[in-house]
């Protein structure tokens, strides 16, 4: 389950035309991610509540700590990646569509392993698996 809603989100990233988006599990070396930006998309935490059951349908309520960390690209300020995020993620987490969200922190850093400015947004989501049975 952790896996579709990290690739929700990567799939309601790039059909929004946000490129260069990887989730979590991608092995892509950071050489090759490009010298643009890129935009990496973790969880931090995941529960579930006890399923429901129906005849023919169970439904499984979850909640998860989604972590995005979106890397600007070489020798760029902090206005043109503040600029992108406003412009190319943010829209797109406030209209996930299948689950319901709210940003709860972001923080900035300098990552001095590629010297490139990052900004960790974290936001809670929640929603329902249904599994047919």
């Amino acid at each position: 389950m952790i896996t579709d809603v990290l690739n929700n989100v990567k799939n309601e990233l790039t059909d929004a035309g946000v490129q260069n988006v990887y989730t979590i599990f991608d092995a892509v070396p950071v050489e090759k991610k490009g010298r643009g930006f890129y935009t990496i998309v973790g969880v931090s935490s995941f529960e579930t509540s006890s399923p429901i059951y129906t005849e023919f349908t169970v439904f499984i309520p979850f909640k998860a700590e989604i972590e995005i960390k979106i890397t600007a690209r070489e020798a760029s300020e902090l206005a043109a990646l503040y600029g992108y995020y406003d412009r190319n993620i943010e829209p797109v987490l406030n209209r996930l569509s299948n689950l319901s969200s709210r940003i709860s922190r972001m923080s900035l850093k300098h990552d001095t392993n590629i010297n490139r400015l990052v900004l960790n947004v974290g936001f809670s989501v929640n929603g329902i698996k249904k599994i047919e049975r």
